[in-house]
């Protein structure tokens, strides 16, 4: 291999483990705790910015509902910056998966909407991760 090739080489092991070490570092550093409010009849202004804010809708024709989730409550909208946002949205009904929303900073909302089918449900529980400061649950019972 001549010098110009094993530079090349070089330039790009380099590059691909740069890219790669900063994929690692910012999966590293998203918060995973589940987090609770300690009162959840009085939520301070953090907690309300984190809580998924749960909006159902009318049943249609074919059978499926709306369910709208949005991350924030009481007009506090939780913000989407490069270095503090909403990476995922999770609905389940009676503790099965519907759906999984994947967010990115700036370009989104910490917002999803899902058409779900009801009937027989008792519990929908939407989760959302903030990067920060960690999974935050709304559960609401039918």
């Amino acid at each position: 291999m001549n010098r110009r090739d094993a530079l090349k080489v070089a330039g790009v092991t380099v590059m691909m483990a740069a890219v790669s070490a900063e994929a690692k570092m910012s999966v590293e550093h998203m918060n995973r705790m589940e987090m609770k409010p300690k009162d959840p009849s009085n939520m301070d202004k953090g907690e309300l910015k984190h809580s998924p804010l749960v909006t159902i809708k009318e049943k249609d024709a074919n059978g499926y509902t709306d369910v709208y989730i949005t991350v924030g409550q009481e007009g506090i909208i939780h913000p989407s910056t490069p270095d503090h946002w909403i990476d995922f949205i999770e609905l389940y009904a009676d503790d099965k998966l519907v759906g999984k929303s994947v967010l990115e900073p700036e370009i989104s909302r910490g917002a999803a909407s899902f058409a779900v089918k009801l009937d027989n449900v008792k519990v929908l529980k939407a989760k959302a991760g903030c990067n920060l400061h960690g999974i935050w649950t709304t559960t609401v019972t039918l």
